[in-house]
């Protein structure tokens, strides 16, 4: 039932979803549907977490195992495979509509203040040591971030994930400071 809740939010928005609707495409009554869920509310709410949880284990899981040695391109690498898996998911969270639950949007806060906490741990060393500014580097990265995974999720074809691993590494350049090696 989440699973098409999940695509009438996709493809027509959260104003669309009802649980006449959901019952419809499952092929069940609209009680299986109350039963599951209590509400509409509810069901979006049930929706929101489970999308949440996914979207946030594709980008641990594409963050974990990095170094802060790496490059912003290499992470974000991981990041495009994870909305490649689940692109509805993420086209939640990037591009939410309006009509969604106010937990949407909780979470979309959260979210964003903890990946703007992990770019700024990440590149803090880096940037610090080479005279730069890590806030503004951060703001800026996650920005950057922000917008070429909307790109990859409005236009596969045109956005693809070479060209915009190239333009990231481009100016990740401009925002950390390369440290000399020894």
């Amino acid at each position: 039932m989440l699973d098409a809740c999940r695509t009438i939010v996709d493809e027509e928005g959260f104003h669309a979803v009802t649980i006449n609707r959901v019952a419809q495409d499952c092929a069940v009554s609209r009680t299986v549907v109350y039963q599951q869920f209590g509400s509409l509310n509810a069901m979006l709410i049930a929706l929101v977490d489970r999308e949440i949880n996914r979207a946030g284990e594709g980008f641990l899981g594409a963050v974990h195992d990095h170094a802060a040695s790496e490059t912003f391109s290499e992470v974000m690498a991981g990041v495009l495979a994870a909305v490649d898996t689940h692109p509805a998911t993420w086209r939640m969270f990037m591009m939410p509509g309006e009509g969604g639950p106010p937990e949407l949007y909780a979470h979309l806060v959260r979210a964003r203040a903890s990946v703007l906490g992990y770019v700024t741990r990440v590149i803090g060393d880096q940037v610090d040591g080479g005279g730069g500014d890590t806030e503004l580097s951060a703001r800026s990265l996650h920005a950057i971030a922000d917008e070429i995974v909307r790109l990859r999720l409005q236009d596969p074809d045109r956005y693809s994930i070479d060209r915009l691993l190239r333009h990231a590494e481009v100016v990740s350049a401009a925002l950390i400071p390369v440290t000399p090696t020894g």
